[in-house]
C-alpha cells in the first residue's frame, strides 16, 4: 500500500500577501500621521478653553469674595508667567486663593487692556474694567472681559 504524497498545496486557506500588508500598514502609518497632528491641536484648544473656564472663575470668586467680606479683592495677573492670584487688600502680602498657573493648561501669555492688577470693590463692581486675551500654545485667542460693574464673560 502506498500512501499518496502532500503536493504542498493549500486547500481554501485565505491570507494575506506580503505586498497587501505592506499597503494596509503604509495606509494606516499616514493616516495616524494626519490624525495625531489633529488631535494635538483638538486637545490644546480643550487645554485653553479650560483655563478660560478657571480664569473665569477666579475672576467671579473675587467678586464674590469682595462682597461677602465687605473689602475691595485685588486680581494680580502673571506677566512672565500666566497665572492668577486673588489678594484682600488689608493684607497683600497673603493670597487668599492659591496662585492658577496657566503654563500647565497650555496659555502661553495673559494680555490685559487694564493693566496686571485687576480689584474688585464690595459693591460688587470692578475699579479696573479689562479685557483679558489668553493666548494658548499654536496662537489660539480667547477673551474674557469684566465690565465696571464686575460682571465676566468669557467669549
Amino acid at each position: 500500500m502506498r500512501q499518496s504524497a502532500d503536493t504542498g498545496h493549500i486547500g481554501n486557506e485565505q491570507g494575506m500577501t506580503l505586498i497587501e500588508l505592506a499597503v494596509v500598514l503604509a495606509l494606516t502609518g499616514i493616516l495616524s500621521l494626519f490624525m495625531g497632528t489633529e488631535l494635538q491641536a483638538m486637545a490644546d484648544r480643550v487645554y485653553l478653553d479650560a483655563a478660560v473656564t478657571e480664569v473665569v472663575g477666579d475672576l467671579r470668586y473675587a467678586r464674590t469674595m469682595a462682597v461677602r467680606e465687605g473689602e475691595p479683592i485685588k486680581v494680580a495677573l502673571g506677566g512672565d508667567q500666566p497665572g492668577v492670584t486673588l489678594f484682600r487688600s488689608s493684607d497683600p502680602a497673603q493670597p487668599a486663593a492659591p496662585t492658577r498657573n496657566l503654563k500647565d493648561r497650555g496659555v502661553l501669555a495673559i494680555r490685559s487692556s487694564g493693566g496686571l492688577l485687576l480689584s474688585f470693590q464690595p459693591r460688587g463692581t470692578s475699579a479696573t474694567p479689562t479685557t483679558l486675551t489668553l493666548e494658548g500654545r499654536r496662537g489660539d485667542q480667547r477673551v474674557i472681559t469684566v465690565s465696571f460693574t464686575g460682571i465676566v464673560r468669557a467669549r
